[in-house]
């Protein structure tokens, strides 16, 4: 990229803290959604799909919180809303939980603006509530195994941040691009948690301002 930045792999594992989906187990699946289509689409593709279980379905984040606090899940799909922050500031909160789940933001229009998001917010795979079910369900299987999905940040995307980010901020965001878990990037750029998670805030934030871009693919 033009700003220097590394590219996340396709298939990091991340999270050990999640137990292995193992043969014979069916992977717990939670789905935030409050929009009645996508939520009764996405049950419906649970129900069906072997290898994965619908543990739950929340429509709030406050909700959703308090459920996997309740009973660790493998996956979390999240839906997302333009100009909303409910779906990342979810997902950053569950990746503070014990056991982590492997989120998946599902978005009508998964661009590159939203997939730099969904690196600060340390998600695992960015996907459109339109792909069909075979891919849906896919995706789910393999995050539910450690694999990392996310697009590649377009290039555009990573020179209008670079404009707009000061050092640390950039570090923080080259270093998630990375892979490199959150509690980690603290401890290597030398910071509290509350330091980092308002650096993150701050950074979503500026991300919200940029320009939509074309579509964009993992």
């Amino acid at each position: 990229m033009t700003t220097g930045t590394i590219e996340p792999s396709r298939e990091a594992t991340t999270h050990a803290s999640r137990p292995p989906v193992t043969a014979g187990r069916s992977a717990p699946v939670l789905v935030v959604e409050n929009d009645d289509w996508l939520r009764s689409r996405m049950c419906h593709l649970l129900e069906a799909e072997t290898g994965l279980r619908l543990a739950g379905v929340s429509e709030s984040a406050e909700d959703a919180a308090r459920r996997i606090e309740q009973e660790p899940v493998d996956v979390a799909v999240i839906g997302h809303r333009p100009r909303s922050w409910s779906a990342l500031r979810l997902c950053c909160e569950l990746k503070r939980t014990p056991a982590p789940p492997a989120v998946v933001i599902c978005s009508a229009y998964p661009d590159g603006v939203l997939a730099a998001c969904s690196v600060v917010a340390e998600a695992d795979a960015l996907v459109s509530m339109y792909d069909c079910d075979a891919e849906l369900s896919s995706v789910l299987r393999r995050v539910s195994l450690g694999a990392r999905l996310l697009p590649a940040v377009p290039p555009r995307v990573g020179a209008m941040l670079h404009e707009r980010l000061e050092a640390p901020e950039h570090a923080i965001f080259s270093m998630l691009l990375a892979g490199i878990p959150a509690a980690d990037v603290a401890r290597g750029l030398r910071m509290s948690q509350a330091e980092l998670e308002s650096r993150r805030s701050t950074l979503l934030g500026k991300l919200e301002t940029l320009p939509p871009t074309s579509r964009t693919r993992y």
